[in-house]
Formats: C-alpha cells, sequence, structure tokens
C-alpha cells in the first residue's frame, strides 16, 4: 500500500516536470528533453510486469495528452522501454543483487551498472520516439544527428537528477 502511493507522489512529480520542462524550456527542434524515463528506470524490482507496462503507458499518456505532441509517440516509447526493462535487468544485475522492494538506482547498483541500464533502455526509447516521430528510416540520415543529440543531453539529464535527488539522500 505504502509503494503504491509512493509510486503515485513520485508519478505526477515526473508528469509535471516533464510538462513544465516541455513547455517552458525551448531547445529547439533538434533536442526533446523527457524526464519521464527515470520514473520507469527506477520502479521498485518486486512490481509485476503488468505494473510496470500500465505505469508506463499512464506516464506516456499523461505527456501526451497535455503536450502538444503527436499523440501516442511518448506512450508507445514508454511502453517499448518498460516492455524491455525487465530483460536487460537480467543482462546486468546477478540474480538476487537487488531485493524486490528495492528501487534499482545509483546507489543500490553503482555508477557504473546504473549507468548501463540507464543508456540502454533510454537508447531504446529514443529509438523508438523518432522513429515512430517521423515514421519511417527514409529521414534517417536528418534523424540520427537529432537522436544523438537528444540521447546524450537526456542522459546527462537522467543521471544528473538521479545523482542529485535519489543518490545525494542515500549517502
Amino acid at each position: 500500500m505504502k509503494q503504491g502511493v509512493n509510486n503515485t507522489i513520485i508519478f505526477f512529480s515526473f508528469l509535471i516536470a516533464q510538462l513544465l520542462v516541455s513547455n517552458f524550456i525551448d531547445f529547439g527542434p533538434m533536442v526533446f528533453i523527457v524526464l519521464y524515463p527515470l520514473f520507469i528506470l527506477t520502479l521498485p524490482v518486486g512490481i509485476s510486469s503488468l505494473s510496470i507496462l500500465l505505469w508506463a503507458f499512464a506516464i506516456g499518456a499523461g505527456t501526451d495528452l497535455l503536450y502538444n505532441g503527436m499523440a501516442g509517440i511518448n506512450s508507445a516509447s514508454a511502453v517499448l522501454m518498460a516492455f524491455l526493462r525487465q530483460p536487460v535487468q537480467a543482462l546486468l544485475i546477478r540474480k538476487g543483487e537487488l531485493d524486490s522492494q528495492i528501487r534499482p538506482g545509483m546507489f543500490e547498483m553503482g555508477f557504473g551498472r546504473f549507468f548501463a541500464y540507464s543508456a540502454l533502455l533510454l537508447a531504446i526509447h529514443h529509438l523508438a520516439y523518432v522513429f515512430a516521430e517521423s515514421l519511417s528510416f527514409v529521414y534517417f540520415s536528418g534523424n540520427i544527428s537529432r537522436l544523438l543529440i537528444s540521447y546524450a543531453v537526456n542522459l546527462t539529464l537522467l543521471m544528473l537528477i538521479e545523482f542529485g535527488i535519489f543518490y545525494k539522500n542515500w549517502r
């Protein structure tokens, strides 16, 4: 029960932060900022796969509905990232290393493994987002620069948020 309330509070915090960043900070057409993947990345390990997919869909749909973008892109990208979260965790985290109630974060996983975990899942998210937005691979050469710049900015931002908010409080 307590975990559900915490997840709901964090969900709305990330949704509000995403909307504030999306509506008030404009980096031009080459960079899109997404903060909500950190919410999906750090959901506790013990949550069922269906719950993770529902949380991802909810935060993606909330972003789609409240932001002036193409409907469904954030939802699809978030759900794909959530769907592949468990296999990526199986690749990077030894069995039994994270308890069922612990969130996968920088403090629990260490910087290197959390960086690899975040980088891989954020790359999946960004690839899905950019190619769903253009609806083809025809503009791949034009989209690759946007993809790489946005990916680098977002990965840096997510690592700074994780370190500044979550890791700093546990030291």
